[in-house]
């Protein structure tokens, strides 16, 4: 998180106003984006270590330790997030974390079992580094491991603890508070909120979705049929199934339907190596024909989890508008 961004968070926690729980709503969801740009970290540096061992790299045992390091550095950032996104889920998140922050000290200090690989076949293990490499990448993600001892696993869970912890418990409270708020876009069935302006002072009244300055809703909507979701009645007088929180690259996007868990975090900022799309959907949404082809999906007995990662300012784009005419039609 950047430094404005932080005093800004600051001066939220601050401030009284005569809507509270408009300003708890964008504090949460500033805190879910701090917690996936942490979870994003995690995942390039597994990646990093995946493409070391398969490519013709040249490393040492200081490259090795110095990745296990800093994947319980950001495990523990991740957690830490979690638990103030769903604090009852603390003690359960810290003993997993506990664990994994004890694996990580056995791989390093040699008392794990060797002799499995997480990365290829094609993976040398003459050299010590090279199966400390290996080691690491099966504790990370090693695809014929127990499922629940693995990082990937581990992060899973975490999602599911913040998501469970964060998501709407009561759509009619919801929809009257961003009713009473002048949050109800006028131009199509929408419920949106300037993360930042909404959270010090809600609107006087209300205005159209167009009219804010925000990239990725505007692609997002851009092939969609006036925001109308496709099981909605057609009628934009209805209350709106969704409500997006913006700024002018990032969007939050979240389903207020009681029968359609789904979620999407982007961030469309024009700098591929920060930009990203991160979508939670229950076990019903058939993400397959949802999501253009790039993303990984994570599939679990809870729901599912789908990314993409390093993406051009086009293919951010042709993917938001693909995923709206998937939403709206």
């Amino acid at each position: 998180m950047s430094i404005l961004n932080k005093l800004k968070l600051d001066k939220l926690k601050k401030i009284t106003h005569r809507e509270p729980e408009i300003r708890d709503f964008c504090i949460q969801t500033i805190r879910f984006k701090k917690f996936l740009e942490n979870a994003r970290a995690m995942l390039d540096l597994i990646e990093d270590g995946r493409e070391k061992a398969l490519g013709e790299y040249i490393f040492d045992r200081h490259y090795v330790v110095s990745l296990i390091d800093s994947v319980i550095e950001r495990l523990g950032m991740m957690v830490y997030d979690a638990c103030v996104l769903a604090p009852q889920s603390g003690v359960e998140l810290y003993a997993g974390y506990d664990r994994h922050k004890l694996a990580a000290a056995n791989l390093i200090s040699g008392k794990s079992p060797a002799g499995k690989t997480g990365a290829s076949e094609t993976v040398t293990l003459t050299e010590p580094e090279y199966q400390l490499l290996s080691d690491a990448l099966f504790w990370l993600n090693g695809k014929d491991r127990a499922d629940a001892e693995t990082v990937m696993a581990f992060m899973k869970q975490v999602f599911f603890h913040v998501i469970q912890g964060i998501e709407p418990t009561d759509a009619a409270k919801n929809r009257l508070l961003f009713d009473t708020s002048n949050v109800k876009a006028t131009d199509m069935n929408f419920y949106i909120i300037d993360l930042w302006k909404d959270a010090l002072a809600p609107p006087e009244k209300k205005r159209t979705a167009r009219g804010f300055n925000c990239v990725p809703l505007k692609h997002l909507l851009m092939d969609a049929d006036c925001g109308e979701s496709k099981t909605g009645t057609g009628n934009s007088s209805s209350d709106p199934d969704w409500v997006a929180a913006v700024t002018e690259y990032q969007l939050s996007l979240n389903s207020l339907k009681p029968d359609l868990e789904f979620r999407l975090e982007t961030l469309a900022s024009g700098d591929a190596q920060s930009d990203f799309i991160f979508i939670f959907a229950g076990k019903s949404t058939n993400l397959d024909s949802l999501l253009p082809a790039g993303f990984h999906i994570e599939k679990a007995h809870y729901g599912q989890l789908a990314w993409d990662l390093d993406l051009s300012a086009k293919t951010i784009e042709d993917s938001l508008m693909n995923i709206g005419r998937g939403l709206f039609g």
